[in-house]
């Protein structure tokens, strides 16, 4: 009987007679969705349907599969096209009788496959025998594909290529030496015939070795340390003279080219590594190139460029008295100033995610130039954080409106589907794909700068706090509940494991940044509680993916301020001491105060105000309400000892050369706390303390300064002083401004949560200020001030008193 609807002729067996040979047998090893019988397909007669077609040549078929088997490290079969591109190029190079470009391109193409599965890990987890002595068969492809390559002339753009995988494999490897050698070498060999696309990436590739350093050769994946990765790049001096001589030679050969966009581009890798290198004298004119080269239009203030000049001013001789040292009411409430649109209430979206300001005039649209839109965040970002080290508010704020505002665009830099890679266009000449940072991280750094921008703690929902929280939301929605990747990243299909690794670290390093920060809102807020939840959080996290002793210091300076917050002196004094260690601050005293970095100055600092503090407590009863007499000599506190007071100068220098906010504001405050009985320059410095503190935006440290302010004038002009302690009393309650409701009736009721005040705000120095007020109300005869002002420095002292008794009790 015939078949009315016969087989189709493709579907029919092709290989019946297949049997095990030597090759198949040996594939046990190999990914188990591979399967044999596609590794050695069985001959097939030309089919009589296609006369015309001509079957490739062997070696012409092998050396394209591994562009057509290409897949991204998230792809499932990841592995498998790995594995079959290795095996056909080692199948290519066996064939005899092989062309030299043809067997130079095979050699070129299997350093490159190799170089991959090493990057991704395949070689040092023992699982995978196909990559057994990969390493040295990767070394031997480079040497025996250079060596074609130098024979025949004609094979010169392979030889600039070869020696580009050469430099890149000897620098993961750890030899930088000679990995900067080869390169050097390269580009002393290029004659003007050759493409401007090959000499560009040759320096390119100088400056990425120059200012980052060497990952280490074993790769280890998981929830552990990877040591392959490196996030900080080099702050080695003569490293970044060299990688800015690498940038000065690149921007000549482009401006003899013509070519623009390696113009922008070289000025902003000029930032970057004057940045990283903490270069700051030359950043501000560096960062004003950039944004010239960008069309990016600000108009700073001149009292930001002013703020800067004072901070320059030196703290000697009689330059520095001949300041004008009166601190005025006026001064109190300009400088509030530089805070203003800082304090301005948050715009929210119905679903509660923040609304970003709108950019300013000079800001430009960048949507349909991928490369000049990538430019552009990476400088803003620049630009934000070295006015926010600076301490110039009022210059980062249009910076970060015009980031917002690109970020929230589409620009293709921070589109979802983009990989990371932007067009140079070199035209006539086939561009440059860079890879630039991936658009996650971009729009996760968003959150974390913008969280470090914005200073001011004082509102009911401060902007730090509000960027904190969406940024870690948005760090977690990338992975699922047992820690693995929830949402798809996508990444150049040339990319390793080594590469994704790189952006989950960032994620995860992001995220215990975010968590600091928050911590370090809640506690001037007096959101105990919170704080110390946030501080166990980001303890977990940095332990379980191994990365904790980065950020031990920072933490342990963190539990210090909570500690010194709720009145847990001891424990205070000891954190502050272990976080100076661990930052590699040496012992007091000691003549190299340069050992330790921000962390130590601010551990220093936090001790010596806390030390002072004590004593002072301590002296209280055995010393009189009399002013302090005026002195010119140079004396310190009698209630100060030796320690104390060599801690507070230790503190003093680490400070002062340290020109990051709030540090140069603290340095006037111990100089002040240390000659209380030379009241010109007492005032002289906290007047600078409190220009610098409104200049960065800082309002908790501009209480600080203010309500020392305050007293030194309680006993001189009374009036004064309570103008100035009202602008005290006034951030101090802004400082925990409660959502909803405040939460003194919980406390007068028992029913408080934990060890947060948010309601009443700093209750701390509320009732200090409190204390001041009653002192001058009842100098002044006023009796119903009086009787209202000791009823509320009663429930302040409840508040202080709850927090300590929980603190205790925890």
């Amino acid at each position: 009987m015939d078949d009315g609807n016969p087989r189709p002729q493709k579907r029919l067996r092709t290989d019946p007679n297949f049997v095990e040979t030597p090759t198949t047998a040996s594939v046990s090893h190999l990914p188990s969705a591979l399967s044999p019988s596609i590794l050695v397909p069985p001959p097939e007669p030309p089919s009589p349907t296609s006369p015309g077609l001509k079957p490739l040549p062997p070696q012409v078929l092998l050396l394209a599969l591994p562009a057509l088997l290409l897949h991204p490290p998230t792809h499932e079969k990841y592995a498998l096209s790995l594995f079959l591109s290795l095996r056909a190029l080692r199948l290519c190079l066996q064939l005899p009788a092989l062309a030299p470009e043809v067997e130079c391109y095979a050699w070129t193409a299997l350093a490159e496959v190799g170089m991959r599965v090493i990057k991704s890990g395949f070689c040092t987890t023992g699982e995978y025998s196909w990559t057994i002595g990969l390493e040295q068969e990767v070394e031997k492809a480079l040497g025996k594909g250079l060596l074609i390559a130098q024979k025949h002339p004609v094979l010169r753009h392979l030889r600039h290529y070869l020696s580009l995988l050469n430099s890149h494999f000897a620098f993961y490897r750890s030899n930088t030496r000679f990995a900067r050698a080869v390169l050097r070498r390269l580009i002393s060999t290029f004659v003007p015939s050759d493409p401007p696309t090959v000499v560009y990436t040759a320096h390119l590739a100088l400056l990425t070795q120059l200012t980052f350093c060497p990952p280490a050769s074993n790769l280890s994946h998981g929830n552990g340390t990877n040591d392959s990765i490196s996030f900080h790049p080099h702050r080695n001096p003569p490293e970044a003279q060299a990688a800015l001589t690498a940038l000065t030679n690149l921007s000549a050969i482009a401006v003899q080219n013509q070519h623009f966009s390696i113009l922008k581009l070289v000025a902003v890798s000029r930032l970057r590594v004057l940045v990283a290198a903490e270069m700051w004298d030359m950043v501000g004119d560096a960062l004003q190139g950039a944004e010239k080269l960008l069309s990016l239009a600000f108009h700073d203030s001149n009292g930001a460029k002013e703020g800067g000049q004072e901070r320059e001013v030196k703290r000697e001789g009689s330059e520095f008295l001949t300041r004008s040292y009166s601190i005025t009411a006026q001064e109190v409430h300009d400088s509030a100033a530089t805070q203003s649109r800082s304090q301005t209430p948050l715009e929210m979206e119905p679903d509660g995610e923040v609304r970003t300001e709108q950019p300013p005039a000079g800001a430009k649209d960048t949507r349909e130039d991928p490369l000049t839109a990538a430019l552009s965040v990476h400088t803003l970002m620049l630009g934000i954080i070295y006015h926010t080290h600076g301490g110039c508010a009022r210059a980062a704020e249009p910076r970060l409106a015009a980031l917002h505002s690109l970020m929230d665009s589409g620009a293709q830099v921070g589109g979802v589907n983009s990989d990371g890679l932007v067009e140079v266009p070199l035209s006539p000449h086939p561009p440059i794909h860079l890879r630039v940072s991936h658009p996650r991280v971009i729009f996760l750094l968003t959150f974390l700068i913008s969280a470090v921008a914005k200073r001011d703690p004082v509102g009911r929902r401060p902007k730090k706090k509000a960027f904190a929280e969406s940024g870690i939301i948005n760090c977690r929605e990338g992975y699922d509940e047992d820690g693995g990747g929830a949402v798809e990243i996508n990444v150049p299909p040339w990319s390793s494991h080594d590469d994704m690794e790189n952006i989950d670290q960032s994620t995860l390093r992001i995220e215990a940044d975010l968590l600091c920060e928050l911590a370090a809102v809640s506690i001037q807020r007096c959101d105990f509680a919170a704080a110390g939840k946030h501080l166990d959080t980001v303890v977990a996290h940095t332990r379980t993916h191994g990365f904790f002793s980065e950020y031990a210091s920072r933490i342990t300076l963190h539990y210090a301020h909570l500690a010194h917050a709720i009145g847990d002196t001891d424990r205070a004094g000891t954190c502050y001491r272990v976080a100076a260690y661990l930052d590699g601050a040496g012992p007091v005293g000691a003549s190299n105060t340069s050992t330790g970095g921000f962390v130590a100055a601010a551990a220093r600092a936090g001790e010596a105000l806390l030390r002072i503090g004590l004593a002072a407590k301590q002296a209280a009863p055995n010393t009189t309400s009399d002013p302090p007499s005026v002195t010119d000599e140079e004396s310190h506190a009698l209630y100060l000892d030796e320690s104390t007071v060599a801690l507070a100068e230790d503190a003093i220098a680490r400070c002062s050369a340290c020109a990051s906010a709030p540090l140069p504001a603290l340095a006037e405050l111990l100089s002040a706390a240390l000659s209380p009985s030379q009241i010109i320059r007492s005032k002289s410095l906290l007047k600078h303390a409190l220009a610098l503190s409104g200049s960065a935006g800082d309002n908790h440290m501009r209480a600080l300064v203010l309500a020392v302010v305050g007293a030194q004038y309680i006993h001189t002009t009374p009036e004064h002083a309570m103008e100035v302690l009202a602008v005290c009393e006034t951030l101090g309650a802004g400082m925990g401004a409660s959502e909803k409701k405040p939460v003194s009736a919980d406390l007068e009721s028992g029913t408080g949560k934990g060890a947060s005040v948010c309601g009443i705000g700093n209750a701390a120095l509320r009732l200090w200020v409190g204390e001041r007020f009653l002192e001058l109300f009842k100098r002044a005869g006023k009796e119903k001030r009086v009787q209202k002002q000791e009823e509320f420095n009663a429930l302040y002292r409840s508040a202080v008193d709850a927090v300590r008794m929980v603190a205790e009790v925890s």
